[in-house]
């Protein structure tokens, strides 16, 4: 008796964590624009400049698809060249000139995997169960005086994405990425802040800034001057290109 009492304690608590984590992501959801807003999104385009220094903000751009095909691209332009990766479904190519390379490179499968978790346009939390993630309740925390909800996704290879929410806007202000491979495990840390509305009526950061686990600076930030929800999107430049 005292067994099938204590499982149905755990089965209660698990319970209660799963509705408490729910609670977050639908409050996450309605702030950041509502769930019907957010199953119309199926691209989203970011343009922008990386932060380098005083007078060095190179071009960047990135685009996440969902529809008519699952997708990531992204860019980077300095000193006349473009360092450039795209995804499409389950594989995908990078192209770096910047290291003397002619032609581009596939990406590898831990490549993919670390795309993937930044390819979606809805973000992973949305409809996450549909799309074969579990989410957990871990507390709150405190991120630099910022009260926040601090909540673990897992994908079904076993990746990780912790995701800390603030308790007041319930806007998403930092992820830990957490990925175990073979022989290691790797982690990013990034910080998201200047959350805008789109014109489309989601609201997403404008600037984004890489960490390391201590909380220091990675480089500059990258700031946004252009948010674009649904764009056309041109097939193309998922296109491997032809080498040099």
């Amino acid at each position: 008796m005292k067994h099938i009492f204590g499982l149905v304690l755990l089965l209660a608590f698990c319970l209660a964590q799963a509705q408490t984590a729910d609670e977050i992501v639908n409050k996450h959801v309605a702030a950041t624009g509502g769930a019907d807003k957010w199953s119309k999104v199926q691209s989203v385009k970011y343009t922008g400049n990386y932060v380098m220094g005083p007078g060095m903000l190179p071009p960047v751009s990135s685009l996440l698809v969902a529809q008519p095909f699952q997708g990531y691209y992204s860019d980077f332009t300095w000193q006349g060249m473009t360092n450039k990766t795209a995804l499409r479904a389950d594989s995908g190519w990078s192209y770096n000139p910047f290291g003397g390379k002619r032609e581009a490179d596939p990406l590898s499968a831990q490549d993919i995997r670390e795309t993937k978790l930044d390819a979606d346009p809805q973000g992973l939390l949305f409809n996450y169960t549909q799309k074969g993630y579990t989410v957990e309740y871990l507390g709150t925390d405190d991120l630099e005086g910022t009260d926040v909800f601090k909540l673990r996704l897992t994908t079904g290879q076993g990746d990780m994405v912790y995701y800390f929410i603030d308790a007041q806007t319930y806007f998403v202000l930092k992820t830990v990425k957490r990925m175990k491979l073979k022989d290691k495990e790797v982690k990013s840390y990034t910080l998201y802040s200047d959350f805008k509305k789109t014109d489309f009526g989601v609201v997403l950061p404008h600037s984004t800034q890489s960490v390391n686990e201590d909380g220091n600076e990675q480089g500059g930030p990258v700031n946004f001057t252009k948010v674009e929800v649904n764009a056309p999107v041109d097939a193309k430049i998922f296109d491997k290109p032809k080498a040099n």
